[in-house]
């Protein structure tokens, strides 16, 4: 035991060491042990203070995480400091002058903005970064440890060194700026390089290499660069070389391919089981959503056949005996229509309406202990994952009965090692096939749970098998895989063995089903598809016992993957796109740039073998710009793309991504306040699935219930426009989350639902509606448009109209005011209201209210402009008369009206101020006359409404 323990702690402190890469300018190896000291707590007990690893010194931070940085006055004269970093500067002395983002008796920082902080002369500056103050210790090291005024130490091997130690002597380190991202896809076969090198020095030799091209530096250590690609993935070497030393390297991977235009792309949407199978109640909501959809740009539809829960969304089911998704029982999820097929009502209308109607299985996962709902799994708990994990000390056990499984965990998964399983997951793939006109079938989970799993016997005994045909042994079980060291996991000597063996039964998996797919298609003469949805994050879905690459990729280590050693050639002979029709990956990162990069890796990865959609989690892209524009990268980069999913579709947002346009909200939708009547509250969607940061209204017309998550509020209004329930107030008023309600509410007939939901760990709204609305409460709702046709524009000054539409949402009758003043509201709900307007700016309130409750309070801005002579002549020229010839008499006295002011207006300017004024008092007559004489012709000659218009125009002339 002792030995085995010797054993474990030498292992580690490898693995520890091999995390600390240093600038190759530093003399120091590999092996060598940098550390940073603080000063001690008290040196009359202890001289020695807190240590810490140094992880980089003297590199660019881009790519990494999880560091504390050394930045020597060689690398430059100031470094970034972002927010929620931490950073301390030191002088030459080793004294601690500043420290950016300090911690306060351990408590987390008040966070700093965003700043440079300077690099002292013979000092240095030390940056931590990781993503949780709570669990990971490089920034509470700094921030915690460090004062102004401390001295402190640097150690190499144990020993105390200066901070010349890791400088070069050469001065100031020559660095590499990119502007461009590193790594992305383009459709053209050239790139363009460009960026800077900092830290020039004038009386030193640089040369800036790409790829061995010698490039020439503009004055400032600019440069551009074109660079021809190949086809397929690039990989681009940026060097910079001071006085023929290597100084820097920044290396680029761009993926080249020709792809057809946008408009030939595929959008397939997503539709999960759980949050969307009550959803649909008949076969019109199906045909109603479908035809949204559509209309949207969706060309293909997914929709769940068997969701985590492992229930069925047909009810054809004569292989398996799969419970329909009807007999699900937990809250938010039943209520499902049990004489509605849905796959058939999917395919009947999809193929109705040109969709293709692509079938997803939850392939390995049977329950949801979120949801306590297991459809088959308790009939055959021997086919449950069992799972080796450090809380429960070394013991494996079957998912449910681990600590992690009482405790956090939401999905179980069943062991696809397991004969039983694979045959029984076969038979859901066949009687789809069999029973149903599906354009294609899709694996989703089609991996193992995580690195923890599985480890019965049933897979030991397979994996000893595995490694005997290798000529290897399993001599310890599992800790020739790996072991725990606390929480932390410290890999065996097998651990790469391991993944590939469980990497090797995934693609087996796949491949029956290829098999399969491919008997159904031959002998029915049929064309099938066959796909797979995985996420996009490759570099660790290894730990799933999945490599979703091609058979023909290549690995490069300018990617970066953290698990290196895995890719050779016995890993790449389980790759498993060779076998599928296409593959989606789940691009569902936050921002537009790492969602371009996970693209092109997917790319890369994939080598241009099979068509790759790019997955886009809507709830991550509500932002209606930031939407269109990754909408726009994975149509213009990829085959196409998949939305996931229905339940967070916003078909109007959608719509205008997928076209490249911007997107505009038509409505402003008013809530009444019940605790400030005279401030409604501004809400965002309609009849539209809730996501982050949204304040929602639902109708009855959206369907049976709202769809949403368990983490928002939400107050139900009945026909009667009282609230009659209320989900998580107390929890939103508490703000205390432990034990949440299910959202997902059944909206009333003739009623609505207010429901609100925020960023994680953020109160705006969720604490608005907790707090503002109670059972009982009187509360009602409404749409206001029209106001986008006005805002910002020009009109005349006089006989101005404003013309707009309300709409009420559930119980009420609407009363509108404009300025004041009772608009005409006609039974549709359009309204109008004849307005004056003054020169310049105009602002026109509407107060809208539904039964007496305020909705609206809207103002917009228009600009008053003052009619010219030959706008009113042009009206009357278009205006329909039913004399021609008092049409003339009119135009030929306005004209003479225009002359005179004219005239009065040449004379001004010539001094002659008594003539100007008798020119103007004669147009001003002729006016007077005009008016009395289109007031005497209208009805007659002259239509009414035409003679209204010109006697107000005229007026304002």
């Amino acid at each position: 035991m002792k030995v085995k323990k010797f054993l474990g702690v030498f292992l580690s402190l490898l693995l520890l060491i091999s995390l600390f890469p240093v600038s190759p300018l530093a003399e120091t190896k590999s092996e060598d042990l940098i550390e940073v000291e603080a000063a001690p707590l008290d040196p009359s007990i202890d001289p020695m203070g807190l240590k810490h690893p140094i992880s980089y010194i003297d590199e660019d931070v881009e790519g990494k995480a999880d560091f504390i940085m050394l930045y020597t006055s060689e690398y430059a004269k100031e470094i970034l400091v972002k927010q929620f970093w931490v950073a301390v500067q030191v002088d030459a002395n080793n004294k601690v002058t500043d420290v950016v983002s300090q911690s306060v008796n351990g408590a987390p920082p008040v966070w700093e903005e965003e700043q440079s902080l300077a690099i002292p002369e013979g000092g240095y500056v030390l940056l931590a970064h990781d993503d949780s103050w709570a669990t990971k210790n490089f920034r509470k090291f700094l921030a915690t440890n460090f004062k102004v005024g401390d001295t402190i130490k640097l150690r190499k091997n144990g020993n105390e060194v200066p901070i010349t130690e890791f400088m070069t002597g050469d001065g100031l380190k020559a660095s590499i700026n990119l502007e461009n991202e590193l790594m992305y896809t383009l459709t053209k076969s050239q790139a363009d390089i460009s960026g800077s090198i900092q830290n020039i020095e004038s009386d030193q030799s640089y040369q800036l290499l790409v790829n061995g091209q010698e490039v020439e530096l503009q004055e400032g250590g600019s440069f551009q660069y074109v660079y021809e690609l190949a086809k397929g993935t690039n990989y681009i070497d940026v060097e910079i070389y001071k006085n023929d030393i290597l100084h820097d390297v920044k290396s680029l991977v761009v993926y080249y391919q020709d792809n057809p235009s946008v408009e030939e792309k595929e959008v397939f949407l997503w539709v999960e089981q759980g949050p969307s199978a009550r959803r649909f109640q008949s076969s019109e909501d199906v045909r109603n959503m479908l035809l949204e959809a559509k209309d949207a740009g969706v060309t293909a539809v997914v929709l769940d056949v068997k969701g985590v829960e492992g229930f069925a969304s047909y009810q054809k089911n004569d292989l398996t005996n799969r419970p329909y998704v009807s007999e699900m029982t937990a809250e938010g999820r039943s209520g499902s229509n049990p004489d509605l097929d849905l796959l058939e009502e999917f395919i009947k209308h999809g193929h109705e309406l040109g969709l293709e109607v692509h079938a997803s299985f939850n392939v390995f996962a049977e329950g949801s202990i979120a949801h306590n709902e297991f459809a088959v799994l308790n009939d055959h708990p021997e086919w449950e994952e069992e799972v080796y994990r450090s809380e429960d000390n070394g013991a494996i056990l079957p998912l449910r009965e681990s600590t992690y499984g009482k405790s956090g965990a939401l999905v179980t998964f069943v062991n696809p090692s397991n004969p039983e399983v694979r045959d029984y997951q076969l038979k859901t793939f066949e009687e789809v096939m069999k029973n149903y006109d599906v354009d294609g079938v899709l694996l989703d989970r089609g991996r193992y749970d995580n690195y923890f799993a599985d480890f019965s016997d049933l897979t030991k005994t397979q994996f000893e098998e595995f490694l005997n045909k290798k000529g290897k042994t399993l001599t310890n079980w599992p800790e020739d895989i790996f072991y725990y060291e606390g929480s932390n996991r410290v890999d065996g000597p097998l651990i790469n063995e391991w993944y590939t063996f469980r990497s090797g039964v995934i693609n087996s998996y796949v491949e029956e089903t290829r098999e399969l797919v491919d008997h159904y298609n031959s002998s029915e003469n049929r064309d099938i598809q066959l796909s797979a949805y995985v996420g996009s994050w490759y570099e660790s879905y290894y730990l799933n016992g999945v490599n979703w690459s091609s058979p023909t990729f290549s690995y490069d280590s300018r990617l970066q993957f953290p698990q290196e050693s895995l890719y050779g050639e016995e890993y790449r002979q389980t790759a498993y796109t060779d076998k599928l029709d296409f593959l989606m990956i789940g691009t569902y990162q936050t921002t537009s740039q790492e969602i371009n990069k996970y693209i092109t890796l997917g790319n890369i990865l994939t080598d241009g073998q099979v068509p790759l959609y790019a997955g886009m989690a809507l709830v991550n892209v509500q932002d209606p710009a930031l939407q269109r524009e990754v909408f726009q990268a994975g149509l213009q980069n990829t085959s196409g793309l998949m939305l996931f999913d229905y339940s967070q579709a916003n078909f109007p947002v959608i719509k205008a991504s997928i076209a490249d346009e911007e997107y505009v909200k038509d409505y402003v939708l008013g809530i009444s306040n019940p605790i400030q009547p005279e401030s409604p509250f501004v809400g965002d969607f309609f009849n539209v699935n809730r996501n982050d940061d949204n304040l929602n209204v639902y109708s009855d017309s959206f369907g049976l219930s709202t769809g949403t998550n368990k983490w928002g509020v939400e107050a139900v209004v009945d026909a009667n426009g009282k609230v009659v329930k209320m989900v998580n107030k107390k929890q939103a008023m508490n703000w205390n989350w432990t034990a949440v309600e299910d959202n997902n509410s059944l909206i009333p007939e003739g009623g609505f639902v207010v429901s609100a939901l925020d960023r994680s760990g953020a109160r705006e709204k969720r604490v608005l509606v907790g707090t503002n609305f109670d059972i009982g409460d009187e509360v009602r709702s409404a749409l206001l448009k029209g106001f986008l046709e006005y805002e910002g524009k020009t009109y005349p000054t006089v006989g101005f109209e404003y013309q707009g539409k309300v709409q009420v949402v559930g119980p009420g009758e609407a009363d509108v005011q404009v300025n004041g003043s009772p608009a005409t509201l006609q039974s549709n709900g359009e309204f109008t209201a004849q307005l004056a307007l003054q020169p310049g700016e105009n602002q026109i309130e509407i107060v809208v209210t539904v039964d007496g409750f305020k909705t609206h309070q809207q103002t917009v801005t228009v600009i008053g402009e003052e009619l010219t002579f030959d706008e009113v002549i042009e009206f009357v020229e278009n205006a329909t008369f039913t004399n021609k010839g008092i049409q003339q008499a009119v135009l030929a006295q306005l004209e003479s009206a225009q002359k005179d002011f004219a005239s009065a207006e040449k004379l001004k300017e010539d001094g002659l101020v008594e003539q100007a004024e008798e020119a103007k008092a004669s147009g001003n007559q002729k006016l007077e006359e005009l008016q009395l004489f289109v007031q005497k012709h209208a009805g007659k000659h002259i239509p009414e409404e035409v003679a209204e218009q010109l006697v107000s125009y005229l007026k304002s002339l």
